[in-house]
């Protein structure tokens, strides 16, 4: 009898755009009641962004709302729902009826954060041990 292989396979990713971590600071408000969650926007990608808050989510999935935030000095207020929520004070949030200079300014965002990445990793080969630059 040969042994079983209970390892079961990484999760299939269901997002189709790439997150991008980030940190600033954010005001998620809930269309359906006069809540105002202060909190940090912890990632970002074109279709929606991570949210975290000191307070307990007194929420669900699938909520309306908007959330407003500033990140390399543009301000953004998008319409978004709740989609996951992660521990008690994490959710995950995908973007609405976004019009098309928000979504032009918000991939102009994202292409400059990729152009940054890619700067930094090509700094970082640059400088590790065996390559071919000499000191």
């Amino acid at each position: 009898m040969e042994p079983q292989d209970n390892t079961a396979p990484p999760p299939r990713e269901r997002r189709k755009d790439p997150r991008h971590t980030v940190d600033g600071s954010a005001v998620l408000h809930l269309l359906d009641s006069s809540i105002h969650l202060r909190g940090r926007i912890l990632d970002l990608s074109r279709s929606g962004c991570q949210f975290r808050t000191d307070d307990c989510f007194p929420m669900g999935i699938y909520r309306r709302a908007e959330i407003e935030f500033q990140l390399e000095g543009l301000p953004f207020r998008l319409s978004c729902v709740t989609q996951s929520l992660h521990k008690r004070n994490r959710v995950g949030v995908r973007f609405l009826d976004m019009s098309d200079r928000k979504r032009e300014q918000l991939d102009e965002l994202i292409v400059d954060m990729e152009q940054l990445l890619a700067k930094e990793r090509a700094g970082r080969e640059q400088t590790e041990p065996g390559s071919s630059e000499q000191l």
